[in-house]
């Protein structure tokens, strides 16, 4: 219900109305124009006199699917879920992934375990540690140019519940540099890594995979058959970047629709990127490969960039291709 509830708070700030059913939210730094199926023929977006970057249909018709396409919309999932089947040991796990990935993966546990302690709280997270985690949590996120300090909004869950979370930290002589939170879901018989963050230089030693893999085993012991790394926007380039897609393919997870899995508040949408002022190049969002058929869940990549660039770098085995396009370029004013 907070997920809900924040989106819907995103949609109301800022709204200027251009008649009775458009209007343009800020979402974090990003000016999207909201519309209905009634504006899409005189598409008022290309008179407006304010700043947008981004024109977005919510729950787009079946039928109008096409249509959109043709305008160069995308119809998407809103929310993507990170998922992988945890598998019977590590050692099954990572034999599905690439020989490039398992290396970088077991060089980043051997370069952790040489340096560092790590501390496993299965059990319940006691809160001064957790208080030295969201600090931590919170100066890196205050680096990034759109960044939303969420963890801090949970901690007397994590503390108190109702919900279960457990946690992994990794100290460095007496300093914590790094940790995650990690949500069980016992109706989903699977776990979600929350939140996570560490330290700059042992973010350049993937220490985060090495925290991954640990919290993943810690899900195994404890029965789970599943493991998500959490819900986050379809839209790579605004408050998560399209590395972090490349991450979390290369770790051997899967993006599926939020609402494929117990997301009740997921649903569609169709985005029209008109430029990459606000949004950081490239700007990946992943598609439905059939938009007109929703019984079809397949997802296709879309890189929208203004520059030079390998789309193989984000190749994924769950998506039917990927494909490179230029934004449409109208940039309109600024306030």
């Amino acid at each position: 219900m907070e997920e809900e509830r924040r989106r819907a708070d995103a949609r109301r700030r800022g709204a200027h109305i251009w008649g009775h059913h458009v209007k343009i939210v800020d979402e974090h730094g990003l000016s999207v124009a909201l519309i209905e199926t009634a504006d899409l023929t005189a598409e008022p977006w290309l008179s407006s006199d304010r700043h947008i970057d981004v024109v977005r249909m919510l729950k787009p018709p079946v039928g109008l699917r096409d249509d959109l396409a043709a305008r160069g919309f995308i119809c998407k999932p809103e929310m993507l879920t990170w998922l992988a089947r945890l598998e019977s040991d590590e050692s099954t796990f990572l034999a599905r992934l690439g020989n490039k990935s398992r290396q970088d993966i077991r060089r980043a546990q051997r370069q952790a375990a040489g340096s560092l302690r790590e501390v496993v709280q299965d059990e319940s997270v006691d809160a001064e540690t957790l208080d030295r985690f969201l600090a931590l949590y919170e100066e890196r996120v205050s680096g990034m140019q759109f960044g939303v300090p969420y963890a801090r909004r949970h901690r007397e869950a994590v503390l108190h519940g109702p919900q279960k979370y457990f946690a992994h930290f990794a100290f460095e002589h007496d300093e914590l540099v790094g940790g995650c939170l990690v949500l069980e879901c016992p109706e989903e018989d699977a776990i979600r890594i929350r939140f996570s963050a560490v330290t700059e230089s042992w973010r350049r030693s993937s220490l985060a995979r090495t925290l991954y893999f640990s919290a993943l085993q810690t899900a195994r012991s404890k029965g789970y058959t599943w493991a998500t790394l959490g819900d986050e926007p379809n839209l790579y380039g605004h408050l998560t970047q399209a590395g972090l897609f490349s991450f979390k393919v290369n770790m051997g997870f899967t993006a599926v629709p939020s609402q494929d899995f117990s997301d009740p508040t997921g649903c569609d949408e169709a985005d029209l990127v008109l430029n990459l002022a606000t949004l950081k190049d490239p700007c990946l969002i992943l598609g439905y490969a059939n938009p007109s058929d929703v019984t079809e869940r397949a997802l296709y990549g879309n890189l929208i960039t203004e520059s030079e660039i390998d789309a193989r770098k984000f190749s994924a085995h769950f998506l039917t291709e990927m494909k490179t396009r230029p934004p449409r370029n109208l940039r309109g004013a600024r306030d």
